[in-house]
């Protein structure tokens, strides 16, 4: 006998929330169905051969019974060329990569050699140009040196010449007067007679300039 369980007020929910519903009307079903299940005695099992059974059981039209295995022969063939064409794939792109990454490396190596060859080309420019430098310095140095040692070689007077610059008038008498007396002015002039023998100043043009030097006495130099 079924029985029902009657919905007291506890198990009342408001209209207003449809989730209460519906998981009350969940658990008066579930109740149903147990009860059922309890109120039926269980059936005899039916035989084994019902129509269902035997048209799964029969063979297919023509006779021959299709292989199971064909099936999966196919489907692991498939599987293998997918697999076969990934594979190949993948390789393509690595052989790919590989060869952009050689190409590359390559145009490296090229690109550095250049760059040392520039570089090297630099510094050997820079050097000449150092090197110029430095002899266009030596020559100029070469230059001044010998135009101060010909400069400063002493110049070798003519015969019966002396060198007026080395000469030392104040070796020589001096007159410094007194004025218009006549006996001073020749012992003067007597020594310098012996003054210019002893030099050996024997040129006309020697004696006036280095008279000029012994006179001490402007006024005599203007007269």
């Amino acid at each position: 006998m079924i029985t029902r369980t009657n919905a007291t007020t506890n198990n009342v929910h408001p209209l207003t929330d449809p989730e209460a519903i519906l998981k009350a009307g969940n658990t008066e079903k579930r109740h149903i169905k147990r009860a059922s299940a309890q109120s039926i005695a269980p059936v005899p099992s039916a035989p084994t051969t019902s129509s269902e059974t035997m048209s799964e059981s029969a063979p297919p039209p023509g006779g021959q019974e299709q292989p199971a295995g064909n099936s999966t022969r196919e489907s692991n063939r498939t599987a293998d060329a997918y697999n076969m064409s990934t594979a190949k794939e993948w390789f393509k792109a690595v052989l790919k990569i590989q060869h952009t990454a050689i190409t590359q490396a390559q145009e490296d190596r090229r690109q550095a050699l250049e760059d040392r060859r520039a570089d090297r080309q630099i510094i050997l420019a820079a050097h000449q140009a150092s090197s110029d430098r430095i002899r266009r310095l030596e020559d100029l140095l070469l230059a001044m040196n010998i135009k101060n040692e010909v400069n400063s070689r002493t110049e070798q007077p003519a015969p019966g010449r002396v060198d007026l610059q080395k000469f030392r008038t104040s070796d020589g008498p001096t007159f410094r007067g007194p004025f218009q007396e006549t006996e001073p002015f020749l012992r003067w002039i007597h020594g310098v007679q012996i003054f210019f023998e002893t030099k050996s100043v024997s040129n006309a043009a020697d004696k006036i300039k280095i008279l000029g030097n012994l006179v001490a006495e402007t006024n005599l130099q203007s007269f």
